[in-house]
């Protein structure tokens, strides 16, 4: 209910009717739904970069759960043979030490000494060497049977706990991977729910916007004022629709494009999020598109600056200028006047420093331009 109140507010406001007002409030009206469209549209953008990241995160999770339940299925199958393995291992032992007791059994039942009776028994020295030798391989080898058994089940054991382990470690990690996926799959539901509120809202804003423009321009002013006209006209366009098309802003050769880069000196990353077109000093700079003055004046960092506001919530920068020729608030058209190329410190030489920002998020502004993104 408060939602369609707060939209019906917003139409009411755009259709009061526009003889009863002066231009001034008429074009001051338009003025702030435009901006309300255009704040809107950059926190779109900004929710659906937050969108798309999440999408990619969730990928990730889907193709770490996949790895993970091939990895288990490997570990599964080792750890059953390695079950058999020690199944079979314990059966051999088990054979042993039975064939071990009945041997055992067997000595008890014919006395302590029967074997060494062998001894009482030969009939030379070489009979007798011979019987030792084989009473001591028979002794060496049930003990070294015996000892291999064991050493074998002690290592199929450490095998199978550590594949029992591994896998309690795969679930675990699974468990935790499944546990994020539905943060990150409930934080996009939220999202969702925002984009759809602000669709809702833009489009309310772009109505009371589009009816105020149709109002404006059965006003007497519009007809008779090419400057209010041009001015009206402004909120009109949309510069996204420009993209890949705006002219330089100024004439010069493209420097260091968008992006971060190394310090020459220092050795460390230093964001440049714009770019540098090397020109003379004096240089006229020009706006890109139709928009409003949103700043002029000094910038700490950018020296003198221009800020252009552009309808779809865009904003151009035009920093590092020797003069400026426009005013705070002051309409301009596309190719107009900002002022003239000034010095860029950083790099002790005469340049001018552009930018494009969506909202408030920098984007190449090659990428704006006419020529593409070719950086010289």
């Amino acid at each position: 209910m408060r939602k369609a109140l707060a939209a019906a507010a917003v139409l009411t406001a755009a259709l009061w009717p526009f003889a009863l007002r002066t231009a001034e409030e008429v074009e001051a009206q338009i003025r702030r739904l435009a901006d309300q469209v255009g704040d809107i549209a950059g926190k779109q953008r900004g929710l659906l970069d937050q969108v798309d990241l999440l999408r990619r995160r969730i990928r990730l999770n889907e193709a770490v759960l996949q790895r993970l339940a091939q990895e288990r299925a490997r570990t599964a199958s080792d750890l059953e043979a390695a079950r058999r393995t020690l199944e079979e291992t314990e059966h051999r032992q088990a054979r042993a030490e039975e064939y071990l007791r009945a041997r055992i059994r067997q000595q008890y039942a014919l006395g302590l000494l029967q074997e060494y009776r062998l001894y009482f028994t030969v009939n030379s020295t070489q009979d007798l060497r011979a019987a030792g030798l084989y009473l001591q391989a028979l002794t060496t080898r049930d003990a070294a049977r015996l000892r291999e058994l064991q050493r074998a089940r002690r290592v199929q054991e450490e095998t199978r706990s550590e594949l029992q382990a591994l896998t309690l470690r795969q679930e675990a990690q699974a468990a935790e991977t499944v546990k994020e996926k539905a943060a990150l799959e409930s934080q996009q539901a939220r999202l969702s729910v925002l984009l759809s509120r602000l669709d809702r809202e833009r489009k309310t804003a772009e109505q009371a916007l589009d009816e105020s423009l149709r109002a404006a321009r059965g006003m007497d002013r519009y007809m008779e004022d090419l400057a209010f006209r041009k001015r009206v006209e402004i909120f009109t366009k949309n510069m996204a629709d420009a993209k890949g098309r705006l002219p330089a802003p100024c004439e010069g050769a493209r420097g260091r494009g968008f992006g971060d880069y190394v310090h020459p000196r220092f050795r460390t990353r230093v964001p440049h999020p714009g770019l540098d077109l090397a020109a003379p000093l004096g240089t006229p700079v020009r706006a890109v598109f139709d928009g409003v003055v949103e700043y002029a004046g000094w910038l700490s960092g950018y020296g003198y600056t221009v800020i252009l506001r552009h309808p779809g919530g865009y904003f151009t920068v035009y920093a590092h200028l020797d003069q400026i020729t426009v005013t705070t608030g002051q309409s301009v058209f596309g190719r107009e006047g900002l002022g003239t190329v000034g010095e860029i410190p950083s790099l002790g030489r005469t340049a001018l420093y552009f930018e494009v920002r969506e909202g408030g998020r920098a984007v190449d502004p090659a990428a704006w331009l006419e020529g593409g993104t070719h950086d010289d």
